[in-house]
């Protein structure tokens, strides 16, 4: 065991600690049937934050009900696009065409409309990026349909 301290270390513990348990609450929230109650979708795999920027799986995030999958992809001015896909035909169903509130942490809320293949990208400059936060990303349709 080590005795010497790194800030650096800890922050990243600390940051995989809160990753584990939101996936675990997720996680138990869809066993328990109580992800179909809330209005939002969330994501049950969670992004990570690394030393430098945000890791996502190369597969992308998935949503807890499978309709949705975030990919966060790098533009060549440097700006980085958070890219919305809805998935199958459920997932059309429910987003193609749909307004929506994308809710990245508890800060930053972004409006904006799927389009009719079921695509929706948020461009999110250096200052908005530092300011979400990645690892709870929620979709509320803006007129409260499901």
């Amino acid at each position: 065991m080590t005795t010497s301290f790194d800030p650096r270390e800890a922050a990243r513990f600390l940051r995989t600690l809160r990753v584990a348990t939101q996936t675990a609450l997720a996680h138990d929230d869809l066993i328990r049937g109580r992800g179909l109650v809330r209005p939002a979708t969330t994501f049950a795999a969670l992004a990570a934050k690394g030393p430098g920027e945000w890791k996502f799986p190369a597969a992308g995030l998935a949503s807890g009900d499978g309709l949705v999958v975030a990919h966060l992809m790098h533009e060549d001015a440097g700006a980085k696009v958070l890219a919305l896909q809805a998935q199958g035909s459920a997932g059309l169903l429910v987003y193609a065409l749909r307004s929506v509130r994308v809710r990245l942490g508890d800060g930053l809320e972004i409006e904006g409309a799927f389009d009719r293949d079921g695509r929706l990208h948020v461009v999110l400059d250096d200052a908005a990026l530092r300011a979400a936060d990645l690892s709870a990303i929620e979709i509320d349709l803006m007129d409260g349909e499901a």
